[in-house]
């Protein structure tokens, strides 16, 4: 056993002589090396081991070679010391004096090991004096001889434990440090300057966007100043444990207000009330996590899951935003344009950042600078976006103070027409008036007409009646009576004066039925054959004759009204037409129309009065020996308007008259309900 054990020592020794063999030698030529080569890494998942430990042929033989293909040294998030071991040689013209870089400030505690020196102990749990160098990232002087030689680092984070290392000579790094604190200050200048202007328009504009704008781009310069080393520097020297946290408080709060900015600058409650919800609901998990990781300066519980839990949340929520902004873009908020691509670009560095972190992206300068150099381009696209909606809504503004400016014109447009249309209106009405008066006027002479034709015709009748009736006394007396005669005589008189009543009171009875239309199911032709055996007796001089369509069916019609306007029609074609000649009722039918026309053989009715007949109280001058009072076609239209018909008259002088009711048919869309 004792021989298996000195072999194995014996080998582990071997192998670490071959790994320190392979030695980075560093000639007269080389100013700098970005990136070290023969990197081994040791890790101490117990924190406990010591220099001598891992130089021990055991742990020695332990350490793995880094590929520098991964990139710098990165182990993500991890509760282990990690343990670098770095072979330098140079040759004998290079200059023996160099600083070893470690640009990575979230390093709880970082030793430094170099050959026959004391070890320096620094890290940003430590006060800054303890750096060698006054630097906001870690570096220590090397002297570095011909002969190979290991220096050894020890570093543990509660951040991703990650090992960048470059190696400089002295005066290259001043140069170095220089150019890269300008490079720094135009990034916090160009924050500085979008800080003061935005709370500026904040303050002159009272447009919230502005204070969220500005508050994120504070609270992102504070993050980005804590995580260069900075803020250690410069805002809170001393505060170490505050220092550890610092970067990760901040963009937490960034987190907290970019939410609230993407709210107030997407309008989402009013476009995407559910995007609005998720947006509130991430702006208060992170600023539960400002609030649990400022409250570990008093207890360090779960501080390694608040962090952790930090790049996580970046994910979701940056998708959160990309979605709403797409969604709103495509409903052509053209304001929303500029955020979309700003938060892309941010969001893009902050998943490279969180990706890196975890070890699932290699380490280097690009990927350990994507958020800051995504926060310039985004910040400067935000800027943008705000002077673009700002641009639009004084647009918008402008529009719509031109439309009020058009609509006020077209208001005292439309006041100046409406004053002409009611000047015209007032003339017009006084001219209807006039004609209403008139017209009242007319009425009163044609009543009092008419009531003297109402006495005069009912005059003659009761003379005809009384004389019938003296005659009829006297023949008794003298026994001689004469009753058919008589009778016939009285009979004639009687039906006169029954005629003449009830043309006098149709027209109360017409207005009355207006109020009180009853429209049925009517069999046209069994009620037409009906009706027109009922007046063949009544009109024994004229032929009736009743021509039916069969393929009519009923028809929708107030069948008392419908009689009125019927009769009067065979009335008239019998009053005008000599007697013997014929008067013929037909059915008639068209697409949505049933036809009932009434045509006779008389005198016929000069084109000139074809509309007047239809008004109340006209005669034609030649028809003035027949009796009658010019009210019954009145009578037959009014009846046809109410059943929403037509009215059609074919009528030349000599040559007869025809009349036609045209009624919706009852399937017809326009059939009276």
């Amino acid at each position: 056993m004792q021989l298996i054990r000195s072999l194995l020592i014996f080998l582990a020794t071997v192998c670490s002589l071959l790994s320190q063999a392979q030695t980075h030698v560093l000639d007269r030529d080389t100013t700098d090396q970005q990136r070290l080569q023969n990197l081994a890494v040791l890790e101490d998942t117990t924190g406990q081991w010591t220099l001598e430990d891992v130089r021990s042929p055991e742990l020695a033989s332990r350490f793995q070679a880094w590929n520098a293909e991964r990139g710098d040294i990165n182990l993500g998030f991890s509760r282990s010391a990690l343990w670098v071991r770095i072979p330098l040689q140079r040759t004998s013209d290079a200059p023996a004096n160099w600083v070893l870089e470690l640009p990575f400030f979230q390093l709880t505690t970082v030793d430094f090991f170099a050959p026959n020196q004391l070890p320096v102990r620094t890290g940003n749990a430590l006060d800054i004096s303890t750096r060698p160098f006054l630097h906001s990232f870690y570096a220590f002087p090397v002297q570095i001889s011909t002969d190979s030689a290991a220096f050894y680092l020890r570093v543990t984070s509660d951040h991703s434990l990650t090992v960048p290392l470059n190696l400089w000579q002295e005066q290259p790094f001043r140069h170095h440090i220089q150019n890269k604190f300008i490079l720094q200050a135009l990034y916090f200048g160009g924050l500085i300057a979008l800080l003061i202007y935005n709370l500026f328009l904040w303050l002159s504009l009272k447009d919230l966007r502005f204070l969220l704008y500005s508050l994120f781009v504070g609270h992102f310069g504070l993050a980005m100043l804590a995580g260069n080393g900075l803020g250690q520097l410069f805002l809170w020297p001393g505060q170490t444990a505050f220092d550890g946290i610092a970067q990760s408080v901040f963009l937490s709060l960034v987190g907290c207000f970019s939410m609230l900015f993407a709210d107030r600058f997407l309008r989402a409650r009013q476009h995407l009330p559910w995007a609005s919800r998720g947006l509130m609901l991430f702006c208060s998990f992170y600023l539960l996590i400002a609030i649990a990781l400022l409250s570990t300066l008093w207890h360090g519980q779960f501080k390694e899951w608040l962090l952790m839990g930090l790049f996580v949340i970046v994910l979701p929520t940056g998708g959160l935003v990309a979605v709403a902004g797409t969604m709103i873009v495509l409903r052509g908020e053209k304001g929303a344009r500029f955020f979309l691509l700003a938060w892309l670009v941010l969001w893009s560095g902050a998943s490279i950042a969180a990706l890196r972190a975890f070890d699932l992206l290699p380490t280097n300068t690009f990927t350990s600078y994507s958020l800051q150099i995504s926060s310039a381009i985004e910040m400067l696209l935000l800027a943008l976006a705000l002077a673009d909606i700002v641009h639009i809504e004084r647009k918008d503004r402008e529009a719509a103070q031109q439309q009020a400016i058009e609509a006020n014109q077209r208001l005292l447009e439309s006041a100046r027409l409406a004053e002409e249309r009611l000047e015209r209106a007032v003339q017009e009405r006084t001219e209807q008036l006039k004609l209403a008066l008139s017209s009242e006027t007319q009425l009163l002479s044609q009543y009092m007409r008419f009531g003297a034709l109402i006495s005069h015709e009912f005059r003659n009748p009761m003379g005809i009646i009384n004389s019938q009736i003296s005659l009829m006394r006297k023949e008794h007396e003298l026994g001689q009576l004469n009753l058919e005669k008589r009778l016939q005589t009285v009979d004639g008189a009687t039906r006169r004066l029954l005629s003449l009543f009830e043309t006098w009171l149709r027209g109360d009875r017409l207005q009355q039925a207006m109020q009180e239309m009853k429209p049925q199911h009517l069999p046209l032709a069994a009620w037409l054959r009906e009706l027109i055996d009922d007046q063949t007796s009544y009109h024994a001089n004229h032929r009736l004759e009743l021509k039916i369509n069969r393929a009519l069916g009923d028809l929708w019609a107030d069948e008392n009204l419908l009689e009125v306007a019927v009769l009067n029609l065979i009335d008239n074609a019998c009053k005008y037409s000599n007697a013997g000649t014929k008067v013929v009722v037909e059915t008639l039918q068209k697409p949505g129309w049933v036809g009932i026309c009434v045509s006779d053989e008389g005198q016929g009715i000069d084109t000139v009065h074809h509309e007047a007949v239809f008004e109340d109280y006209f005669r034609v001058a030649s028809e003035s020996t027949i009796t009658g009072l010019g009210l019954g076609l009145a009578f037959v239209r009014r009846i046809v308007q109410m059943h929403h018909g037509k009215l059609e008259l074919q009528s030349a002088v000599g040559q007869g008259s025809r009349f036609c009711l045209w009624l919706p048919s009852k399937t017809s869309d326009n059939r009276i309900l």
